[in-house]
């Protein structure tokens, strides 16, 4: 794994140490992390997709899941970032009319749910498209259908979104809602003082 650092930012000695150890030590950290800060068990097992990246600066490890199933009155953690070497820990979360969140742990019902949603006829082997990244499907239970939304969205090339409704027992569409994000307007990007654009920081993936 090679890096290219800017010519102005000194790299960061801590993160080129840690990229030298690879991929497999760097989540074990970060699962280390988390579970300093949680009660739950936390595996790798846990996750449909852990990513790792770096920049010249810091190491993003990024955990979380391709599709999810919200029954009524629930919440959940849908992605967990661990930042190093800061060691600093985000989450995010979805929410279903929930009070208290907590990790995701899928039961033999909420798989049932989401075969019914995503693969009703059975052909498909891996809906959850495990170790790779993909933008989230969330489904929804509602009281007489599942809403499911899908959003893919970037602030330099825009993206797109859909929302379906189905219903619980037959599996009918009855609604669908489609659309595209604009990208980010270029007066709305950030600058320096000179006025020049600030160019994102840089992150290449590390892959063992």
């Amino acid at each position: 794994m090679q890096m290219t650092y800017s010519q102005n930012t000194k790299p960061n000695q801590e993160v080129k140490r840690l990229i030298e150890l690879g991929r497999d030590h760097i989540i074990d950290l970060a699962l280390k992390k988390i579970k300093e800060q949680e009660i739950e068990d936390i595996k790798k097992d846990d996750f449909h997709f852990i990513k790792v990246k770096a920049s010249d600066q810091r190491i993003l490890v990024e955990l979380g899941y391709n599709v999810l199933y919200l029954p009524k009155n629930t919440s959940y953690y849908s992605g967990i970032s661990v930042e190093f070497p800061s060691k600093f820990v985000s989450k995010s979360s979805v929410n279903n009319d929930g009070e208290n969140t907590t990790f995701y742990r899928p039961t033999s019902e909420y798989i049932k749910v989401i075969n019914f949603i995503m693969n009703p006829d059975g052909a498909r082997t891996d809906i959850f498209n495990k170790g790779k990244r993909w933008s989230p499907t969330i489904i929804y239970e509602k009281e007489k259908h599942y809403l499911v939304d899908f959003s893919a969205r970037d602030p330099e090339l825009g993206g797109g979104f859909s929302k379906e409704e189905i219903d619980k027992e037959t599996g009918e569409v009855l609604s669908t809602l489609s659309g595209h994000y604009a990208r980010m307007p270029e007066d709305m990007f950030p600058r320096d003082l000179s006025g020049e654009k600030i160019e994102r920081e840089e992150f290449i993936e590390i892959s063992n």
